[in-house]
């Protein structure tokens, strides 16, 4: 305990006296290694995080592989499929139309 307060004292101590040189390179250098200790741990989080997602895909392929089941299941529904197509005939019908119709604007300066 006596070891981490006297370094947080002493910090304390180089940060009040900062304008002077030799006070400030121990507190830029603490910066910079606080700033790489911080690279890498996210640096190392996000390796684990994308070897847990990879691990968690090749888990579900080789268990769909494994069921036995012959017919893949449905990646697409049709009807969702039409619902979506017709939605956007009908949306692109609405902008020709928008297109088409002639909008009147009044003269601003009379």
């Amino acid at each position: 305990m006596n070891t981490i307060s006297a370094t947080f004292n002493r910090l304390r101590a180089l940060y009040r006296a900062s304008s002077e040189p030799e006070n400030l390179r121990p507190l830029a250098d603490m910066y910079w290694r606080f700033m790489l200790g911080l690279m890498l741990v996210s640096i190392a989080g996000v390796v684990m995080f994308g070897t847990w997602e990879f691990v968690a895909v090749i888990d579900r392929l080789t268990s769909l592989q494994n069921s036995g089941n012959s017919t893949p299941p449905v990646a697409l529904d049709r009807y969702k499929l039409e619902a979506t197509l017709s939605a956007y005939s009908e949306r692109q019908a609405r902008f020709q139309a928008a297109l088409s119709a002639r909008i009147i604007v009044g003269d601003p300066s009379k």
